[in-house]
């Protein structure tokens, strides 16, 4: 038996990881079974197994030109050789489409991205427009949760005294203040940059059951999936903060029963009523 061990970044054995739970496969069958697929060939071609069940495979992309391309679109072409225009842009739709997902985002806000890691590195405070508030930040370091696909600022704010995490894409970065960040609990936030948890607060065990359907609901929302501790008989352990729990536990509705804690229990349940009050009768 021979053995293949190779070094991956963390976003490839991340979602090697997530695939095998998902689909219920092991590593070693998912690995052999890239292997036999792409041996020869590396296209990645699924579009004639789904000809036959008459879906839409193709759709048009539709879009103006800003003025900016628009005065070099043919210098454009040009430099990179294009002979035929739809292929040339069907390339960079699957190359920007192959991206994952925080990639992507980082790619859309990247001109915000470069003024806060300047920010970072300087040491200096931000102003910024988060969701309407006006918040003077000492940002630390931009980060995605293990299980998550977003980017977050971890920083501390100044106007509420108190550490926040806040996704990139929400926020509005108003300028950059001649004004040095104070670190104020290194060793906090050490270990936030070691072990991120966008939604911050103290860890809590939860225990739960599910039914079948919930099982494989599991399996498939991986977003911010709590650490597993360990199953006994039908109850899982889960260690996680109270604010993740609510997010994905709310997800699963009928399909799951909080056991513990209590609180958990409580505030799902005020979430449930609220919503069917909302559909009235």
């Amino acid at each position: 038996m021979k053995k293949i061990r190779v070094t991956v970044s963390e976003d490839i054995w991340r979602l090697l990881k997530k695939d095998s739970e998902e689909f219920g496969i092991n590593n070693n069958k998912l690995c052999n079974f890239i292997l036999d697929k792409f041996k020869y060939s590396k296209k990645f071609d699924i579009d004639k197994f789904m000809e036959p069940q008459g879906r839409p495979l193709k759709k048009v992309i539709q879009f103006d030109l800003n003025v900016l391309n628009k005065a070099i679109y043919y210098d454009i072409l040009k430099a990179n050789h294009v002979e035929i225009e739809a292929e040339f842009f069907r390339e960079l739709f699957e190359v920007y489409s192959s991206q994952f997902k925080y990639q992507r985002e980082i790619f859309i806000f990247q001109e915000t991205y470069k003024l806060l890691l300047d920010a970072i590195q300087n040491k200096v405070k931000i102003k910024v427009d988060y969701l309407g508030d006006i918040l003077t930040l000492s940002p630390y370091f931009i980060k995605r949760e293990d299980q998550g696909d977003e980017n977050f600022i971890f920083a501390y704010d100044d106007e509420n005294k108190k550490y926040r995490s806040i996704k990139l894409k929400d926020v509005n970065l108003l300028g950059i203040l001649n004004e040095k960040i104070l670190v104020r609990d290194k060793k906090y936030i050490d270990g936030m940059r070691k072990n991120f948890d966008p939604f911050l607060g103290e860890r809590i065990v939860v225990k739960a059951i599910f039914t079948p359907v919930g099982e494989s609901m599991l399996k498939s929302l991986t977003n911010y999936k709590p650490k597993l501790l360990k199953k006994e008989d039908d109850i899982y352990y889960f260690e996680m903060t109270l604010e993740n729990a609510k997010v994905y536990f709310s997800s699963f509705l009928k399909e799951a029963k909080i056991l513990e804690p209590q609180k958990l229990r409580d505030e799902l349940k005020s979430s449930f009523l609220e919503a069917y009050n909302i559909y009235g009768y």
